[in-house]
């Protein structure tokens, strides 16, 4: 058994908001790594680990204590390795668990059409935005994980099988781990996304 009573099995983390393809990303490495993916918005609704509605934002609450029990019981009943995504992973899986937490990111300029297209409330789309120029999803890793285990990729202009072979090169050492790399306020479009919200 590895650190904290878990075995040294490989679990992958891919967190940021919604549109970065942290699911397609999640399901291309699940296949090419022969491991299980949970996707943890699906498995909170699927399962009922949720708490209410919240109108004003449109979204389910997960259960958070009852979803990290749920994922050391997958994590103990499962072999091979484990794909786990989801904007609020750094909350659920524990820092003993996690081999790789990856923070997926995508210019908030390509994101703001997304979730238009995906028909998210003004609110939802002003706040995703926001935690996507501010590094939350960066920050919020830092804070639940140790800073070696936290990788940056953007996501902006590769296709989900390139970001998916730059996990695996990463985790196979062919090239580093970086983080901190990435500024959207310090580009000039990010006033005029800013603006308009």
């Amino acid at each position: 058994m590895g650190k904290g009573g878990f075995s040294n099995r490989i679990v992958l983390v891919l967190t940021g908001v919604p549109g970065v393809g942290k699911s397609s990303v999640a399901r291309i490495l699940s296949k090419r790594l022969k491991g299980t993916h949970i996707d943890l918005t699906e498995l909170a609704l699927k399962e009922n680990l949720t708490l209410e509605f919240d109108e004003e934002r449109g979204v389910q609450v997960a259960d958070l204590e009852r979803i990290r029990e749920r994922l050391k019981e997958l994590y103990d009943s499962s072999g091979g390795p484990m794909i786990v995504e989801g904007h609020f992973a750094h909350d659920v899986v524990p820092a003993e668990m996690a081999s790789r937490v990856f923070v997926l990111r995508r210019a908030p300029w390509r994101l703001k059409p997304e979730f238009e297209r995906r028909g998210y409330a003004k609110a939802k789309i002003r706040e995703n935005i926001e935690a996507e120029l501010l590094d939350l999803s960066l920050v919020e890793a830092l804070e639940a994980y140790e800073e070696g285990i936290v990788c940056e990729i953007d996501t902006t202009d590769l296709a989900l099988e390139e970001v998916a072979e730059e996990i695996i090169s990463i985790m196979e050492g062919r090239i580093p781990c970086r983080r901190g790399f990435i500024d959207w306020l310090g580009h000039p479009i990010s006033k005029v996304i800013l603006e308009e919200l």
